[in-house]
């Protein structure tokens, strides 16, 4: 079997709004921004902004490795993802 296969699986995506690969970054993002918008809340902003004055790289947060800018962005694409997810098909 080649790697990524010939033929890769297709699945619709939210924040595409039509069919993408499951071997693209479109629904690597995706994945990611589904995770995070169904955490509980404290969860999910502890995971994005970490635990204040931590070393250990899982409680620094995403911002502690990614940065505030990318912390934004994510935080914007979680919000259009809700949105989306609402809305009447």
């Amino acid at each position: 079997m080649p790697f990524p296969p010939d033929n890769p699986p297709m699945v619709y995506s939210v924040l595409a709004g039509r069919e993408v690969s499951t071997w693209s970054e479109e629904w690597k993002h995706e994945c990611e921004i589904a995770f995070l918008a169904n955490m509980p809340l404290g969860k999910r902003n502890e995971t994005l902004d970490g635990v204040t004055g931590s070393q250990d790289r899982d409680a620094r947060g995403i911002k502690g490795i990614r940065g505030e800018a990318a912390v934004a962005r994510l935080r914007a694409e979680i919000d259009r993802y809700a949105a989306l997810k609402r809305a009447p098909a």
